[in-house]
């Protein structure tokens, strides 16, 4: 078992590692489209994920048996909401808004997984479980402006990015509740490398007509071809593989918690590259959507 130091560690870690991905993907995005970042991150992603997963994947008596028409195709539903429609909203959403916007929206996935549990019926709603719902939604809607928004039309500039972000958040939040349903005797890692491989099928629609020449030429050259190899290498299968070992050794609420620095990260890098602070509503939003996660991971300790 290992100290409590090296699994903190490894959550810090991931924390930092994926708030520079809202920084660097808003930097390649200013010069290549979407639908073009988004395809090259998965492939690239799949083709690291794929020998990964055969390696480190369970092995011993039944490690190896067939998941099954049904399960298979529970599967490529949960990669539509986990990667083909998270990455393409992510990324369309953070090319109209900002870095610090999209950071704090995502801290509301752990919120929006119990919201979707609860329609679903694999949650009970109860007093404190309302509250943090209602506490991390106000966080939201505050930092999307809707009271500026409401009094004066043209102060919403950021209004349409948010929105997609908050649709990319609520994306994940359906497939973690997807695979909580169908994940939980599948490997973790050959469930993931299967997730991105299905993702790259997906999107090869969406993505082929941005797929030029000029544009993956755009991509490759420097230093885009540094923030890409940083996300894919680091904000993804690395951030993926510290999280899956860091919850096999403490509760998924403390890695929830960890969640709330990734926006704080990527407000700080962006001020070093010489971004403007972010103002007052992103840390109010930010302190509700960490209130409203400190309540749900509060109703989630043993009585």
């Amino acid at each position: 078992m290992p100290s409590a130091v090296r699994v903190h560690t490894a959550l810090l870690a991931v924390s930092l590692l994926f708030g520079g991905n809202f920084v660097f993907t808003k930097e390649i995005l200013a010069a290549v489209p979407a639908s073009t970042w988004v395809w090259v991150r998965m492939v690239a992603a799949s083709s690291l994920m794929v020998p990964l997963a055969l390696w480190l994947r369970r092995r011993g008596p039944g490690a190896a048996a067939g998941l099954g028409a049904r399960r298979w195709g529970l599967l490529f539903v949960a990669a539509f909401f986990g990667v083909s429609a998270n990455q393409a909203l992510f990324a369309e959403g953070l090319a109209r808004t900002t870095s610090e916007h999209s950071a704090v929206i995502n801290s509301c996935i752990p919120t929006f997984t119990v919201l979707v549990a609860v329609l679903t019926g694999q949650e009970r709603l109860s007093a404190r479980l309302l509250l943090s719902i209602a506490t991390a939604l106000a966080g939201v809607l505050y930092l999307l402006g809707i009271d500026r928004v409401a009094a004066a039309p043209q102060e919403g500039a950021t209004l349409l990015g948010d929105l997609l972000a908050t649709a990319n958040a609520f994306s994940f939040a359906v497939h973690l509740v997807l695979m909580r349903r169908i994940g939980r005797d599948l490997d973790p890692w050959l469930a993931t490398a299967a997730l991105f491989v299905f993702g790259v099928v997906q999107l090869t629609p969406w993505s082929a007509p941005g797929l030029t020449t000029e544009s993956l030429t755009t991509l490759a050259t420097w230093p885009l071809l540094g923030f890409a190899a940083y996300i894919v290498v680091c904000a993804t299968v690395l951030t993926y593989a510290l999280n899956t070992w860091a919850l096999r050794h403490t509760h998924s609420s403390q890695v929830a918690l960890y969640i709330n620095l990734q926006p704080l990260v990527a407000a700080a890098l962006g001020w070093m590259i010489g971004r403007p602070a972010p103002g007052h509503r992103f840390y109010v939003a930010l302190a509700l959507v960490a209130s409203g996660l400190w309540l749900q991971t509060r109703r989630a300790k043993p009585r």
